[in-house]
């Protein structure tokens, strides 16, 4: 029976060692002394390994870097010199097919889902060249977004006896199980995030399983089933079910690579089994000329290992070879982000990041990195369109709404930088930034006071609701809005504002000293007073001198 790392939910070894984080996890004790001390050294050589785990990161990881070091770049010999190198697009869906799918989803439209997927799924049985158009397709359920929990259960309630719901629920809590561990190393992930990611990758087998019942050549169902078999350090399961799908599916490149990507180094595999996986594969090199990316995967993976010791020229040399094997999407994605975020090359990042569109133009992935490219490069319009087709293919993509928010904040510090010397063009970066996160309310709130120091009263009161709208509590939007519907004589308006911010924060000393004021202005002296003396009382200082002058005058 095997043994599962309390840890990080993989697969423990025969002799108790976890492949995930590298650290024994059991230690057996007998009555004999001898075994006892064994015990013992074990124990204290499992301290010595966390501990260098956690200075350095992951074994298997540093083993990659010191073969890399020590022997050089690994070469890959393929088995024939007659390989078909493969530069055509990958035949796929297209984004408006996909935006449609998510639209009768979300709309409720099941029975016509229902059809869609079977034509997909029939399609791709008569033709494996198809398995891009029905993985695509069902990467539309690849997300996390709170409210399709709901939208699958009714799915299923309508439409129980078909395959497609189930599979395609099982692409959400596959998605939300890596959501739920996160992608940091082992060691840098808690317990219950891996509870958590267990938790929801079992929802997705039970959901495989009640599919495979219904129809069992599915071929997305068995990528999932590898990734949580690596993902979970279930080596034998990960066999079982590759070996399964091969029968089903042998000329199928997308199972290969979920396999082959399983396999790397860091993951208790190496280079060598790399290779002879992808040597194997060429059986049907013919049939499949995508089959001899599986080669580029091995140089891919070193590039990354040279990308972490900083020696990104290197690196992007091994990307370069790696394209060498044909054109496949993830390579030139990944050269492009050496080129962008260490080389600083935006042309070269933005040649590679387009034909890597060109390649497979259904990975969010690589328009969030455009419009990071764009975005470098100041055009950013061009940013803010890739950013809304990222979030299009996945709208609860926890990196793009990050880049989302990034992308806003920046904008909102050029207009900042200008707000002193030129008002107009502060507000056009304000325009900019909330294009790219309209639910900023310092954004709002700048470019109302932008707008009301230009004397356009209306457009910085919007601004300024917008603001307290997105957030009640900001003090400085009520106080932007004072000053503005001062300048409108709405007095009455200012008082309103004031009532609600000190509903929700009465002990905040400054309101009732604003609010004080308002009164005053209104010639209402006894609220005036009330409120400055519960403002001092609060601790504001300047309440209290105006409540003290107040004081004597009467007594005068």
């Amino acid at each position: 029976m095997s043994r599962i790392c309390p840890t990080c939910g993989r697969q423990l070894g025969p002799s108790g060692e976890c492949v995930g984080c590298g650290v024994p996890k059991e230690n057996k004790m007998g009555l004999i002394g001898a075994l006892v001390i064994t015990g013992i050294v074990i124990g204290m050589l499992g301290v010595m390994v966390i501990g260098f785990s956690r200075v350095v990161g992951n074994p298997f990881q540093i083993l990659n870097k010191l073969k890399l070091k020590q022997r050089g770049i690994y070469e890959v010999t393929r088995a024939s010199k007659n390989l078909v190198v493969l530069r055509e697009p990958q035949e796929t869906i297209a984004l408006e097919q996909i935006e449609k799918l998510r639209e009768y989803f979300e709309n409720r439209q099941f029975e016509t889902l229902n059809s869609i997927y079977e034509k997909y799924q029939q399609d791709f049985e008569n033709d494996f060249n198809n398995e891009y158009k029905l993985r695509d397709a069902f990467l539309v359920f690849d997300t996390t977004v709170p409210f399709y929990e709901q939208l699958f259960a009714s799915w299923i309630e309508h439409s129980a006896d078909h395959y497609v719901p189930y599979l395609a629920r099982a692409h959400y809590y596959y998605a939300k199980g890596w959501e739920s561990r996160g992608y940091r190393w082992a060691k840098d992930t808690t317990e219950e995030q891996f509870r958590m990611m267990r938790l929801n990758f079992q929802n997705a087998v039970d959901d495989i399983r009640t599919a495979f019942a219904i129809r069992q050549n599915l071929l997305t169902a068995y990528i999932i089933l590898i990734g949580i078999s690596n993902a979970t350090g279930d080596d034998a399961a990960q066999k079982n079910r590759l070996q399964a799908a091969m029968e089903l599916f042998p000329r199928s490149f997308l199972i290969r690579s979920q396999y082959i990507n399983a396999i790397k180094p860091r993951w208790g595999g190496s280079y060598e089994e790399m290779e002879n996986f992808a040597k194997a594969a060429e059986t049907y090199a013919n049939d499949n000329p995508h089959l001899p990316f599986l080669y580029g995967y091995i140089y891919c993976d070193q590039a990354r290992v040279l990308s972490s010791e900083k020696r990104f020229h290197e690196a992007a040399a091994l990307y370069s070879k790696a394209i060498a094997f044909g054109d496949c999407w993830y390579f030139y994605k990944e050269r492009a982000y050496v080129y962008h975020f260490y080389l600083q090359e935006p042309d070269k990042a933005l040649a590679d990041i387009e034909h890597s569109i060109f390649l497979r133009p259904t990975m969010d992935e690589s328009y969030q990195l455009r419009s990071k490219i764009h975005f470098q490069k100041e055009d950013f319009i061009s940013a803010l369109d890739d950013l809304k087709t990222a979030l299009i293919l996945n709208p609860a993509s926890s990196e793009t709404l990050r880049w989302r928010k990034l992308a806003g904040r920046n904008l909102l510090n050029k207009g900042h930088k200008v707000f002193q010397e030129d008002l107009n063009q502060a507000i056009e970066q304000y325009k900019l930034s909330l294009m790219f996160n309209s639910q900023d309310p310092e954004a709002y709130y700048w470019r109302g006071v932008a707008y009301s120091r230009l004397s356009r009263l209306d457009l910085a009161l919007a601004d300024l609701e917008k603001a307290i709208e997105l957030n009640p509590h900001h003090f400085d939007s009520y106080l932007a809005l004072d000053y503005t519907l001062f300048q409108k004589h709405e007095l009455d308006r200012i008082i309103e504002y004031w009532n609600r911010f000190i509903e929700l924060e009465p002990d905040h000393p400054r309101a009732y000293l604003e609010r004080s004021g308002t009164y005053y202005h209104k010639k209402d002296f006894v609220n005036s007073l009330r409120d400055l003396k519960k403002s001092c009382d609060l601790g504001n200082k300047e309440a209290c001198k105006r409540y003290g002058r107040y004081k004597n005058q009467r007594a005068n």
